[in-house]
C-alpha cells in the first residue's frame, strides 16, 4: 500500500479485530466485514495492522425504460457493496485504499470504541518544513480576494514560480515533492483533503508507508497535537 486516504483516531486502541455484522435498514439486511489480515510493527516499534473491509448499503437509482411512444421513469433501491484496502497505526490513524474507502473508518471506530475522522492536512506546513525539497506540482486557493487560485506542474516549481509569493495570498490545496526521507528519495503528492500517495521508491511497502505518513504527515494534520 502506497496511497490511501488519512484517517486520525479520537481515543485509543491496542489491536484491531475482525468483524462481521448484520445490520437492518429500510427492513433490508446489510452486511458488513472487516477481516485483519496482518499484526507487524514499524521500525519505530509502533504496532500497525493491514487488512479489508466491505459493506452493503442502499443505493437509490432512477431508472429509464421505453413503452411504445413514450419514456416511463422509475425509482429503485438496490444493494450494492463497498471494498477496499486498509492500514493503520494502532490508536494514531488509519489509511484507506480511496475516498470511495472512507466507510472502513466507521467500521474500524466502531470495533475499537473510537471516532475516526478524515484528516486535513496542513499542506503549507509541509512544504515549510522540506525547504529542501523539488515541489513538482502545487494547488493553491485563494486565501483573499487576491489570492491565486490554480494547478501548476513543473520539474522544479522554486524556478519557474515565486512560490513564497504566491503563498502570501493563497493556501495549498496539493502539493508533490521530492525529497530525502531516511536513506530514500521520495516522490510524493497530497491534497489537503487527505490523499497522500508515494510514486517513489517503488519498492515502499505498507510499512514504509504508515512509516511515512505517521512521520511526514500525521504532524501536520489540522487539530493534531505534535
Amino acid at each position: 500500500m502506497r496511497a490511501g486516504v488519512l484517517g486520525t483516531v479520537d481515543g485509543t486502541f491496542d489491536a484491531v479485530g475482525s468483524v462481521t455484522e448484520t445490520v437492518t435498514e429500510d427492513d433490508t439486511e446489510l452486511e458488513r466485514c472487516l477481516t485483519v489480515d496482518r499484526v507487524f510493527s514499524l521500525p519505530s516499534g509502533e504496532m500497525a495492522f493491514a487488512g479489508r473491509a466491505a459493506a452493503d448499503e442502499l443505493v437509490d437509482r432512477t431508472e429509464a425504460t421505453i413503452e411504445g411512444d413514450d419514456i416511463a421513469i422509475s425509482e429503485t433501491t438496490r444493494t450494492v457493496t463497498r471494498y477496499t484496502d486498509f492500514a493503520g497505526v494502532t490508536g494514531e490513524f488509519v489509511v484507506v485504499g480511496s475516498g470511495d474507502g472512507t466507510f472502513a473508518f466507521d467500521l474500524v471506530a466502531a470495533e475499537t470504541d473510537t471516532d475516526i475522522e478524515r484528516a486535513t492536512v496542513d499542506l503549507d506546513a509541509v512544504f515549510d518544513e522540506h525547504g529542501d525539497a523539488t515541489p513538482w506540482k502545487a494547488g493553491f486557493f485563494g486565501a483573499s480576494d487576491d489570492g491565486v487560485t490554480g494547478l501548476f506542474h513543473g520539474a522544479d516549481l522554486r524556478e519557474s514560480h515565486d512560490l513564497q509569493g504566491i503563498l502570501a495570498d493563497a493556501r495549498l490545496n496539493q502539493l508533490g515533492l521530492s525529497h530525502e526521507y531516511g536513506d530514500a528519495e521520495v516522490k510524493m503528492t497530497a491534497a489537503r483533503s487527505g490523499y497522500v500517495e508515494v510514486y517513489r521508491p517503488t519498492d515502499f511497502d505498507s510499512a514504509d508507508y504508515l512509516a511515512y505518513l505517521s512521520d511526514e504527515v500525521l504532524p501536520h494534520v489540522e487539530g493534531q497535537t505534535p
